[in-house]
């Protein structure tokens, strides 16, 4: 009554003739009772073997019928220009490679300085026996940590969006042409007319 498992919600009973047949019975079962005691998994489980990106999702083409050929024929040019026009605000894979190695650099160096600065001011505190006021450590990694916060928005925008050229090495140049476009995207105009 109470504590009792219940059985295998099977269609036909656990047959343990081969090890074969326990080991598929086994993993059977297995399968679905993970399955119904925890059904978010299997979307889950589909995310991570099929991962697609941010991009847009891609139409998928078949071969057309020679009915479609016929009426493919008679489309209009306006479709192929909504295709282009929808690929257009797609970010190209060099340039996102580059924001993210920026990003990198212009983060990580004033983490880690930030980072770094917490043993020093203990070492100060309990091996030089230093008397550090409790708000310069506070203070120091605050400015630390906001340029780090900061280092993100500038290492997208110090990047050159242009794919074909790699920008300079601080990206100064860069980042003054781009800092309009990001501020016009933030505050939510497109540009578009």
């Amino acid at each position: 009554m109470y504590g009792c498992a219940s059985a295998p919600p099977s269609s036909r009973p656990l047959l343990l003739t081969s090890p074969q047949n326990r080991t598929t019975q086994f993993s059977n079962l297995h399968t679905r009772n993970k399955e119904s005691h925890f059904p978010h998994l299997k979307s889950i489980s589909a995310t991570l073997n099929s991962p697609r990106g941010f991009g847009p999702k891609k139409p998928k083409k078949s071969k057309p019928k020679p009915e479609e050929e016929a009426k493919s024929e008679q489309e209009p040019e306006w479709e192929e220009e909504e295709e282009e026009e929808e690929e257009e605000g797609v970010i190209p894979e060099i340039v996102t490679n580059r924001m993210i190695r920026r990003m990198g650099i212009s983060v990580g160096i004033p983490l880690s300085i930030g980072l770094l600065f917490f043993p020093f001011f203990y070492y100060l505190k309990t091996g030089l026996k230093v008397d550090v006021p409790n708000w310069v450590p506070l203070i120091v990694s605050f400015v630390f940590f906001g340029s780090a916060l900061a280092g993100v928005s500038y290492g997208i925008v110090s990047t050159s969006w242009d794919p074909l050229r790699e920008g300079s090495l601080l990206g100064w140049n860069e980042a003054r042409k781009n800092w309009p476009v990001f501020w016009n995207s933030l505050r939510g105009g497109s540009g578009r007319k």
